[in-house]
């Protein structure tokens, strides 16, 4: 069953990847079926964080709330700001429910697959089939994001008519979006290469496997950089690179940008992506410049329709006006113009906040606390590396997708969600590892006082943990 676990996970992540980006409805329909699979047999899961229980139940409070009928009199007191265009009698809250509905629905598959990749990241040799799927996501975005350059603008893979209003890239419409798939599955492929290449010097079979997951992974990064540049996304390249460098400042170890590997590795990518730049910088500066316009809306840059999305949040601060119910409601506050109609915010963070209220804030800070708890810096650089060089894959692939998401929207396409949800149960996944590792410690240190020993040296927390790649030893 365990087997299935991971060939149906990897189907989610590259079938969604290959297919339109998983925005197809029968697409959509297949992955929930999927994941319910996936959920059939979890009693391995890891152990949750507080924190993101919490956040849990909480969210479904709220959609419960925004979607339970109310009288007209205590929605005009919950949202005194939709007064006028509120319907008679009794209604739910959410000025769009089955907007509402779709988002938990989508969040609940999103909910299955974190769980699935947390059970895989929990044990030795799922980790690195976990980190190897997430690579091969991002190698066949790249690729097809490269490929799709040559085609018609009008089709999207040669196949499907384009009705995203934006070029093709790939299997998305949205450079941008190409660009946040990027940012999610480029630092797994990063994080086998860096451990390949610090497993080199194990011998016999070891480092030939070493040799060719880092040779399959080098190529894979390659491929992902040469496209995220050709994609023209400012904000994907400019929070991508950010990431990479915060990342290796204060997730790894200072010692570690000495050693060769890492040197060759870095040296090698910066002087790809450098040669790729250089014959598009005077149009790179241009793009640049323009990362707060909202193309194909005249008059409308992303200020002026962040402002649009504050006034819809006062007109009912509290609860909002309904999970997915932004472009019902973005109207009233900012009228469309031009030949595009405003249906983000282009901020997940403004518009969750727009459609989620206050409660909706609180719960959103509850998940990112329990996430966040596994990546704090000070404790990941104590970890071995076969645990550290994951957390700082996910440190960074949350950090560009978090500030990304301030100019973009790229959450909202499934096949980016998915891979966000596979980050967040390896986090998990690993900090269960962690835990357990300290359990068998302090067991081993009860039994020793026990029976007056105390012959055995303090051991690895993770010692009988490691990357099946090359079996590197650790530090």
């Amino acid at each position: 069953m365990y087997s299935v676990h991971r060939v149906l996970l990897a189907a989610l992540l590259l079938g969604n990847a290959v297919l339109f980006a998983g925005v197809d409805s029968p697409v959509k329909l297949v992955s929930a079926v999927i994941v319910l699979v996936l959920m059939i047999d979890l009693r391995r899961v890891p152990e949750v964080p507080l924190a993101v229980r919490t956040a849990a139940w909480s969210f479904l409070i709220l959609a419960l709330i925004q979607l339970v009928p109310l009288p007209q009199g205590l929605r005009r007191f919950l949202q005194p700001g939709f007064a006028e265009v509120m319907a008679d009698g009794w209604a739910p809250l959410s000025l769009a429910p089955w907007s509402t509905i779709q988002v938990v629905a989508s969040l609940v598959v999103v909910a299955g697959i974190a769980l699935a990749a947390a059970r895989m990241a929990s044990t030795r040799s799922g980790l690195p089939i976990l980190l190897g799927i997430i690579a091969a996501t991002c190698g066949v975005l790249a690729v097809l994001g490269l490929a799709g350059e040559s085609g018609a603008p009008e089709l999207v893979l040669l196949v499907r008519a384009n009705t995203g209003g934006g070029g093709v890239y790939g299997p998305f419409v949205n450079s941008n979006h190409f660009a946040a798939g990027i940012e999610l599955s480029l630092p797994a492929a990063l994080v086998l290469l860096a451990a390949s290449l610090r497993n080199l010097p194990q011998p016999g079979s070891a480092r030939q496997r070493a040799a060719v997951a880092a040779m399959a992974s080098a190529v894979v990064v390659v491929v992902a950089v040469a496209a995220v540049l050709r994609s023209s996304s400012r904000g994907g390249v400019l929070f991508l690179a950010l990431a990479l460098v915060l990342t290796a400042g204060l997730w790894l170890r200072p010692r570690e940008a000495r050693r060769w590997p890492w040197v060759a590795g870095v040296s090698a990518l910066l002087l790809v992506a450098l040669a790729l730049a250089w014959t598009r910088m005077p149009q790179a500066r241009d793009e640049f410049a323009e990362l707060f316009v909202v193309e194909g809306v005249d008059g409308n840059d992303r200020w002026d329709l962040w402002s649009g999305t504050v006034d819809s949040f006062l007109r009912s601060p509290v609860i909002g006006s309904g999970l997915g119910s932004y472009r019902h409601v973005i109207g009233l506050d900012k009228p469309a113009t031009g030949t595009s109609i405003l249906e983000q915010a282009h901020n997940d963070w403004l518009e969750w906040t727009s459609t989620a209220g206050i409660f909706g804030i609180a719960v959103l800070g509850m998940f990112l606390i329990g996430v966040g708890a596994g990546l704090r810096p000070s404790s990941v650089r104590g970890l071995r590396f076969d645990l550290r060089y994951p957390l700082a894959g996910a440190a960074a692939a949350f950090t560009a997708t978090a500030l990304h998401e301030m100019v973009g929207f790229g959450l909202q396409t499934p096949v980016n969600r998915y891979l966000f949800a596979a980050w967040v149960g390896l986090v998990w996944g690993i900090r269960n590892r962690v835990e357990a590792g300290k359990q068998r410690e302090r067991q081993r240190k009860a039994r020793d006082l026990e029976s007056g020993s105390n012959e055995n040296a303090a051991v690895d927390d993770t010692a009988d943990d490691g990357f099946v790649i090359g079996q590197g030893d650790g530090e």
